[in-house]
């Protein structure tokens, strides 16, 4: 390295004109570490930028009150998300219905699933005695609403049909043979 490229180099590193560089450097025999130690010494180096890793955490105040605030409303929209999701399951249920038809085809009954759903908490086998009985005695369920009233879950549905009279017979799609 010749002098010139030293000089230049310690005025990278230090905070010095060129010719305190050529002066610090001819003072001891162009020896670039001596010059850059006599300048640290002096109080004349750059500060080093801060290239590290920490495992430390240091978060400034104002953070961590943005953080818990974040954290409550974070709290808050899960409370109101939950909400709105049950809403949206409420009124699908009241908007689809379990309609039950006689052996005449007349509907005797047409309960909203949320209303079916709520009565099975506290009734649950006096409803599936209910059910079993109606369609033991040739009655048929449909399903009736914006989501579930198409004719694939009817079809299901249809599947089987128990029916009472001289014996009992059950239908079973047959399409498949």
């Amino acid at each position: 390295m010749n002098n010139v490229e030293m000089i230049e180099k310690l005025m990278e590193k230090a905070d010095v004109t060129y010719e305190e560089a050529k002066g610090v450097l001819e003072s001891l025999n162009w020896n670039l570490l001596d010059a850059l130690i006599a300048l640290e010494k002096e109080g004349k180096m750059k500060k080093p930028e801060q290239t590290g890793y920490s495992t430390k955490q240091e978060i400034p105040e104002d953070f961590t009150s943005a953080a818990s605030e974040k954290k409550s409303n974070s709290f808050v929209d899960m409370i109101k998300s939950a909400l709105r999701w049950t809403g949206k399951v409420i009124c699908k249920g009241m908007d689809n219905k379990l309609c039950i038809i006689g052996k005449n085809g007349k509907m005797i009954m047409e309960i909203p699933l949320t209303i079916l759903a709520v009565l099975m908490i506290p009734a649950f086998w006096l409803i599936i005695i209910c059910l079993v009985i109606a369609l033991f005695n040739g009655c048929q369920f449909k399903m009736t609403g914006p989501d579930l009233g198409t004719d694939k879950v009817n079809n299901v549905m249809d599947k089987i049909r128990i029916t009472s009279g001289d014996g009992c017979s059950v239908d079973i799609d047959d399409s498949k043979k």
